[in-house]
């Protein structure tokens, strides 16, 4: 919501308030999804894994995160927001940068994983319905 163009308020998911009102447990998600993005840069810096493909890899560690976060959409998209707060005072390093952004993408990726569709979110090859795309009858 805005006010003279300002944001000053947004409409979340009860989930998703509780979390934020606990006071810290979104930063320490932050943290467990920073140190699997680390981990998965490193994995891609030694060439992957012979058996797996880096897709294959990418979604081993989505997954995996999300297993940490116990499951939920909300705490891996609470921990997204704050991975990326968090990065706003690291400009000048760009390695943290990179493992800030795939962070995110693993948190995004978690979140899709249990069904929840992300505003804006594209899917290769899913089905596009909308006024330009609706079969026309008659």
């Amino acid at each position: 919501m805005t006010s003279r163009g300002r944001r000053v308020a947004a409409v979340v998911s009860v989930a998703a308030a509780e979390q934020a009102a606990t006071g810290g447990q979104a930063d320490e998600h932050a943290g467990t999804a920073v140190m699997f993005a680390v981990n998965l840069a490193m994995l891609q810096d030694r060439g992957g894994t012979p058996s797996l493909t880096p897709s294959e890899c990418f979604e081993d560690y989505a997954d995996g995160l999300l297993r940490e976060l116990g499951s939920s959409a909300d705490r891996a998209l609470a921990a997204t927001w704050a991975v990326a707060a968090g990065s706003a005072s690291k400009t000048g390093y760009p390695m943290l940068w990179r493992q800030a952004a795939l962070a995110v993408e693993l948190c995004q990726r978690a979140a899709v994983i249990t069904g929840q569709v992300l505003p804006g979110s594209y899917r290769p090859g899913g089905q596009v319905r909308g006024p330009r795309h609706q079969a026309r009858s008659g």
